[in-house]
């Protein structure tokens, strides 16, 4: 197989970002929320993103991996998983702690973030009992890499775990990912609607909700 999925590390942060960066651009909501802030200024926003989940993982359940061509060793694809997990009330608070202390780059288009990200954390917290649940909360594929099967080595590593835990996963999506999310048994259970227009976007866009049950589609 020219591909291998390994553990991701906080050494491939700058290929995981160069990833993340590359494959969101097109996006109809994600590709809007940030689109005044100066690229070194986004780039260092992201390391910092991705460098709190590995020094925090945690406090959050966070699992990586990441697909890697064998010959060249280069990071193409990666997955950010949130495993079940439970914290002592210290453990809350720090985490609580954390999350007050973020805030955008100058350029953000906050009321998109807030009409983006308020429902999403809104809909976590009532479809995801995180003692018991895995969620897929990232599955990102460099664009010269997409439909070769990447996504599906990243999507069963997690489910391999899932599965073995009996557990459901719960994952967000945008239409385009629709198709192979199915095929892997889950099913749609909320959305996201939002008018892209105000924000330099043509009509509706949206965003999926979805839970699968243990054992079900490919998997």
């Amino acid at each position: 197989m020219p591909f291998r999925v390994l553990p991701a590390e906080p050494s491939d942060i700058p290929d995981i970002v160069t990833v993340h960066q590359a494959s969101w651009v097109d996006d109809p909501i994600i590709g809007r929320l940030m689109p005044d802030v100066e690229p070194k200024v986004k780039y260092d926003y992201d390391v910092n993103f991705y460098k709190d989940k590995f020094e925090n993982k945690a406090l959050t359940g966070t699992v990586m991996h990441k697909v890697v061509e064998t010959e060249t060793g280069k990071l193409v694809a990666f997955a950010k998983w949130k495993y079940p997990y439970s914290l002592t009330p210290e453990q809350q608070a720090e985490k609580e702690k954390l999350n007050l202390g973020r805030s955008y780059p100058p350029g953000t288009n906050e009321k998109l973030c807030a009409q983006f990200f308020h429902p999403l954390d809104t809909l976590r917290k009532k479809y995801i009992d995180e003692e018991k649940d895995y969620f897929l909360h990232l599955l990102i594929v460099l664009p010269p890499y997409q439909r070769r099967g990447l996504g599906t080595l990243l999507i069963r590593e997690g489910l391999t775990a899932a599965d073995g835990d009996k557990a459901r996963t719960y994952i967000e999506a945008s239409p385009k990912g629709l198709g192979l999310y199915r095929k892997f048994g889950w099913k749609e259970i909320d959305d996201i609607v939002i008018d892209m227009r105000p924000h330099g976007g043509t009509g509706m866009a949206s965003e999926k909700c979805l839970m699968r049950e243990p054992g079900a589609g490919l998997a």
